[in-house]
């Protein structure tokens, strides 16, 4: 078992009130699954993975990685275990250092030095990971990040974050700020990526089309708590139109199932995506 949240609870004040994210919620990951979370807003999506990489502390519960418990760990400490693309693609890269310095960073997590030596031995390393992306960057390691497009932005950060292999991969809807070719483009990357390292990987997503189609269990929240858990072979069989169905039997409002956590892009709400892609509309 690489990823155990037991019976983790956790609360935010909001003015006199308390709001609970996350109640007595349970979650199990196998070595090698590839998990997809959807949930409307408000469900808990980004709380969960902010409890497992450490940037809050559960009120109850406890959180164990690789059967180590993790729960009083600080973020940097789980870092070495952990790596996390977040949804702007300017959080996960240093825009006024290189490719390769970016890459090179990655690579040595925790090294004393701010930017370890670019060896010929590291540089033919970073040349060759980064090549495997098929985007051209390995002619472009001089160049700083900041003039890389998102798309490109996000590709390299998906490759930064699992440069060192991690035990377990966070994807905060790392597609949700590109425009959709681009989007499309960072999907398939990401899932050859993760499938040719096998990592255990926990991806938040808007899209349901995106969580049926992607990795081999699916997850869905509502008011803090996992309401469906769907293994591969139940997947196959559901189509948008069912998830639609369920997210509206546990009480969801179409209004409520916005396609992103901020609303960042006017682009809607998922119910009126799924009726969509179901040619509902």
């Amino acid at each position: 078992m690489i990823l155990e949240v037991l019976k983790v609870t956790k609360t935010f004040a909001l003015g006199a009130e308390r709001v609970v994210a996350l109640e007595d919620l349970d979650l199990f990951l196998d070595e090698g699954d590839f998990a997809t979370v959807i949930g409307s807003n408000g469900a808990g999506k980004t709380t969960l993975l902010n409890v497992i990489a450490g940037h809050y502390r559960p009120d109850r519960g406890r959180v164990r990685l690789a059967g180590q418990d993790v729960t009083r760990w600080p973020v940097h400490r789980r870092a070495y275990f952990i790596g996390r693309v977040f949804q702007d693609p300017l959080q996960g890269t240093a825009a006024h250092m290189t490719v390769a310095e970016n890459l090179a960073l990655a690579r040595k997590k925790g090294a004393r030095a701010l930017v370890p030596l670019l060896t010929a031995r590291r540089r033919r390393f970073i040349m060759e990971a980064v090549a495997s992306l098929e985007m051209g960057l390995e002619r472009r390691l001089s160049e700083k990040v900041a003039h890389l497009s998102g798309g490109e932005r996000q590709a390299l950060t998906v490759l930064m974050a699992i440069l060192t292999r991690p035990k377990l991969l966070l994807l905060d809807e790392h597609t949700a700020a590109l425009d959709p070719a681009n989007a499309e483009k960072v999907l398939v990357i990401t899932e050859r990526l993760v499938a040719e390292q096998q990592l255990t990987t926990l991806m938040v997503t808007h899209r349901m089309d995106q969580a049926l189609a992607v990795g081999n269990r699916l997850i869905m929240m509502h008011k803090g708590r996992i309401v469906l858990d769907l293994g591969e072979q139940e997947k196959r069989r559901f189509r948008v139109e069912d998830l639609v169905g369920l997210f509206r039997k546990v009480g969801v409002s179409d209004d409520a199932l916005l396609l992103t956590a901020n609303g960042e892009g006017g682009i809607g709400t998922m119910a009126e995506e799924a009726k969509k892609q179901a040619h509902l509309l």
